[in-house]
Order: C-alpha cells, then sequence, then structure tokens
C-alpha cells in the first residue's frame, strides 16, 4: 500500500513535497479491540475513548493539498511499557520506520506543537530528518552568543542573553514582515528545551486596534531556510486533517469493527488513500484555475447518480452509454463545478 501511495504521488504530485506527521482518533469500544485506550481527540480537545492512528501524508505545495502515505495503529500504554517505549518514542520509531519514505520526499518532516520537544526532535534529526514544528510560547529562548572572543578561559558560550519579548533586541531578531494581521520576526536562534540551534519564526498576531492577540513560536532545525519557507511548510499541515475530516465523514474510516490489528490498520489505509485516489481522477486533471475545493460529497452523488441512471436505463431498455453521454443527462449528475468536465 506504501509503494502504491508513493507511486501515486510521484506521477501525479507537483514535485514540491513535504512529508507531514500527525496520530488520528478514531471512536471505537469493545473489549477485544486492540490498542483500545483514552486518546487526545483535536475535534473534542479532550481525552476520549478509541483507538489512534499514526498517520504519515505528503503535502503537495503545487497542488496546496495531500495525499495519504501510510498509517499504523497506537499500541496502548500497557503495550508501550512492556516494550520499555512511551508514547513520544513510539512516534519516534515511526519516523524511523518510514525514514526511506520521508528522504523520498525531501527529508523534512512536519508535525504540531505536540511535537516540539527534545525527546522527538533530536532523535528525528539525528536520523537526517529536518524538523518543521511549533514551540511552547513559555520556551526559554536565547539569543545567539556574541561572535568576538572574550579573552576569558573555557569553551565558547553556546547561547547569549534570553529574549525579553517586550524588548526585543532588533538587531539579534529582526522584524521581517508586518501587515495590519500580524508581525513576523525571524533568526537564528539557541533553545534550551531543545539544547540546540534552530531557526525560529515567531509571529504576532494582533488585534484591529495593534495590540498583540498571541504569539506563535514556529521553527525548523535547518537554520539554512528563510522564514516564509517555514509559515508555508507549517501552514500546509492542516492538509493532513482534511483528510482525516473526509475519510471519517464520507469514507468510512470509522466503521471497521474487525478486532484484527491486521485488518484495522488496512481498513484505515484504504479508506484514506481511497481520497487520493479520488484527487488524482477527478480533481487533479481539472487546471488549477479552474479547480474549486475538493468535495468528497459531490464526487459520492456523481457516481450514485451515475448508477441510479445505469439501472433505469437497463429497466427501461435503454442504452445507457448514449444517455451518459447526453449533455442533458450529465448535468443531473452533478450539482456544482464538477459538472462541466465529469464523465
Amino acid at each position: 500500500m506504501v509503494s502504491f501511495n508513493q507511486d501515486l504521488i510521484d506521477q501525479h504530485g507537483s514535485g514540491d513535497y513535504v512529508t507531514v506527521f500527525d496520530p488520528c482518533y478514531l471512536p471505537k469500544s469493545g473489549k477485544k479491540t486492540p490498542g483500545l485506550g483514552y486518546w487526545w481527540s483535536g475535534q473534542a480537545q479532550s481525552q476520549k475513548r478509541g483507538i489512534e492512528l499514526g498517520s504519515f501524508a505528503v503535502a503537495d505545495l503545487g497542488h496546496h493539498t495531500a495525499f495519504h502515505l501510510t498509517a499504523s495503529l497506537t499500541p496502548t500504554a500497557e503495550e508501550l511499557k512492556k516494550n520499555d517505549q512511551n508514547l513520544i518514542s513510539h512516534y519516534v520509531s515511526l519516523v524511523k520506520k518510514n525514514k526511506t519514505k520521508i528522504d523520498h520526499f525531501g527529508s523534512y518532516l512536519v508535525c504540531d506543537g505536540y511535537f516540539g520537544v527534545s525527546t522527538f526532535v533530536n532523535p528525528v534529526s539525528e536520523m537526517g530528518i529536518n524538523l518543521v514544528s511549533c514551540l511552547k510560547t513559555n520556551a526559554a529562548i536565547h539569543y545567539l552568543p556574541e561572535a568576538k572572543k572574550t579573552g576569558q578561559r573555557g569553551r565558547p558560550a553556546v547561547k547569549g542573553l534570553k529574549i525579553n519579548w517586550n524588548e526585543v533586541d532588533n538587531d539579534k531578531l529582526p522584524l521581517v514582515y508586518e501587515d495590519e494581521e500580524k508581525r513576523v520576526r525571524s533568526s537564528e536562534v539557541w533553545v534550551k528545551c531543545l539544547r540546540r540551534r534552530i531557526l525560529l519564526v515567531a509571529v504576532e498576531y494582533l488585534r484591529e486596534n495593534g495590540t498583540i492577540l498571541c504569539r506563535k513560536l514556529y521553527f525548523c532545525t535547518s537554520v539554512l531556510k528563510d522564514w516564509q519557507w517555514v509559515l508555508e511548510r507549517y501552514g500546509i499541515r492542516f492538509q493532513i486533517e482534511f483528510l482525516f475530516r473526509d475519510a471519517k465523514q464520507f469514507i468510512g474510516l470509522t466503521h471497521c469493527q474487525s478486532t484484527s490489528k491486521t485488518k484495522l490498520e488496512n481498513h484505515a489505509n484504504l479508506a484514506l488513500t481511497a481520497l487520493s485516489v479520488a484527487k488524482a481522477t477527478h480533481w487533479l486533471p481539472v487546471e488549477k484555475d479552474q479547480r474549486g475545493p475538493f468535495s468528497v460529497s459531490e464526487l459520492k452523488t456523481y457516481y450514485y447518480n451515475l448508477m441510479l441512471l445505469e439501472r433505469f436505463s437497463i429497466a427501461l431498455g435503454i442504452d445507457h452509454n448514449r444517455a451518459k453521454n447526453n449533455p442533458e443527462i450529465i448535468k443531473l449528475l452533478f450539482s456544482n463545478h464538477y459538472a462541466a468536465w465529469a464523465a
């Protein structure tokens, strides 16, 4: 399945990729369901009983969408403890398992703020994979030390003064962009919790009166990139959430009732892969300037109406191929922009 997904992306993608990793909560019950436990649900903003999938997707910046790559069931806390693991170390092992696929799509991995910790960032970086993520707002961040020699004994300093967000040094953390909605500062810094240098992109989102609404601290472990590159890659991370949403609402991601781990994983991978196939078949062939939002609901309506048309044609003794090619019939199959080019 992973090889199929990789080939599908290579054939239909734009070539500008970044790999995204995000766990996905699925509601489940039953005493014999593998991986059953309490997992974080982003929608409910709380822990809920069910199972979790550790899912990788490939975000395509050229088409501004995501394609599923692979997903696996997260073990329970008891199973992790037996293997001398915790949840973060399990996620690290998933990254290691799929390293060749991540390298194939550019060796950059994008994760949300939960993964902006040393126990995930540093092991992943040691694999040769660069991470784009987000720090906690209270993280201790330091300017880089002065380059000039002090003449004192001992090793050179690895960090300078701690950043005070009320009195930012504009020379060491310059303002690179500003508009009515946000202010962006970016520079190479040293982070205490990661114990390493990173490229920091600090974005202050503003209210209408110009005061700060909130501050987000995005970062990349590769200091060779610029702030726009980091924000663009982190922003497209949310495309994996649309994969989960569409698969749950329209493809039946949560409908498998098996108590087999293999069958649950196969069902999840097939459901998420179906979205990639639908995009490659119906959405990507449309010219980019004419392309509307990708709608699984509209595609399901099309195929359902097409099935009814064939049934009615056969029952009435009409050639269903001629009926489908009739422009007036095609208008009945869709209700929006898909009607102009479908079938």
